[in-house]
C-alpha cells in the first residue's frame, strides 16, 4: 500500500507541475463478452472506459475503469488503472500505473511500467507491474505482458497478446491470443479473439481455449490511448 501511495504521489507532482491547458486526446467505451469454449458458463461480461488528458506535448494522464460481470461465480468485479504517460518521442511512449482490482469485498494494489513503440505498420507495447495484496493472506504476485499490433489497411488491424501471472504461492498462468479489430467507421470498432489460458497450481495444471468479442467506441484524435489495460481482472477470460 505504501508503494502504491507513493507512485500516486509521483503521478500528482507530475500533474502540478504541469502549465499548460490539459486537453482531451483519446478515450474509449468498451463492452465485451468472454468465455472458455469448454464450458462458456465460466465466462465474464465487461464494460469498461478510458480517457487520456494531455498536459504538454510529452506528459498525459491516462485513466481506466472496469465493471466485470464474472458468471460462473456470481460475482461483479470493479477495477480502476491511473497512468502517468511520457512521450520521449514521435514513436515511442513509455509509463508508470498503479490500479486495484476489487472483487468479492477483497482489492488488490498493483503498480508497474510500461512502454510503446511504433515502426511502420506495425507496434509494439510492453509492461511489467506487481501486485501487492497484503491484506489478503500476504498474496503478492508479478504480472507481465506483450501486445504486438500489425496494421493490414485504415479498417482492419491484427494482433496477438500474451501476459504472464505469477502469483508467488504455487500458483501461475500465462494467457496468449491472436485477433483482429475492424473499425467500421465514426469512431467505432468491432474485435475478436481466440486463445489458451494455462494455469499451473503446484502439481495440478490445466489448458483451456477462450474466445472473446466486442465493440469499442473510440474518442478524441488519438482514437483511443496510448496504452492497454493493465488490472488482473482485464486479463481473466471467465471465472
Amino acid at each position: 500500500m505504501k508503494t502504491l501511495t507513493l507512485a500516486a504521489l509521483g503521478l500528482s507532482v507530475a500533474f502540478a507541475q504541469s502549465t499548460t491547458a490539459a486537453e482531451l486526446v483519446g478515450g474509449y467505451v468498451d463492452l465485451g463478452y468472454s468465455a472458455f469454449t469448454d464450458n462458456t458458463r465460466v465466462s465474464k461480461r465487461s464494460l469498461t472506459g478510458s480517457g487520456e488528458v494531455a498536459f504538454t506535448r510529452t506528459f498525459g494522464l491516462q485513466a481506466d475503469l472496469g465493471l466485470h460481470d464474472l458468471n460462473a461465480v456470481n460475482e461483479v468485479g470493479t477495477n480502476v488503472t491511473l497512468h502517468g504517460n511520457f512521450h520521449v518521442g514521435e514513436f515511442t511512449s513509455l509509463g508508470v500505473f498503479a490500479g486495484r482490482d476489487n472483487l468479492n469485498n477483497q482489492g488488490v494494489n498493483f503498480y508497474g511500467v510500461e512502454a510503446g513503440h511504433e515502426t511502420g505498420r506495425i507496434e509494439f507495447e510492453g509492461y511489467a507491474s506487481i501486485a501487492d495484496a497484503a491484506g489478503n493472506n500476504g498474496s503478492n504476485g508479478t504480472l507481465a505482458g506483450l501486445q504486438v499490433r500489425g496494421n493490414i489497411n485504415e479498417s482492419w488491424r491484427l494482433k496477438a497478446n500474451v501476459d504472464y501471472i505469477d502469483a508467488r504461492n504455487g500458483v501461475d498462468a500465462t494467457r496468449y491470443s491472436i485477433g483482429a479489430d475492424y473499425d467500421f467507421g465514426q469512431g467505432g470498432a468491432f474485435y475478436a479473439e481466440a486463445g489458451g489460458f494455462d494455469a499451473n497450481a503446484g502439481n495440478a495444471g490445466a489448458n483451456e481455449a477462450f474466445v472473446g468479442f466486442g465493440v469499442r467506441y473510440n474518442l478524441g484524435t488519438k482514437r483511443g490511448t496510448t496504452f492497454g489495460r493493465r488490472g488482473f481482472l482485464d486479463k481473466l477470460p471467465g471465472l
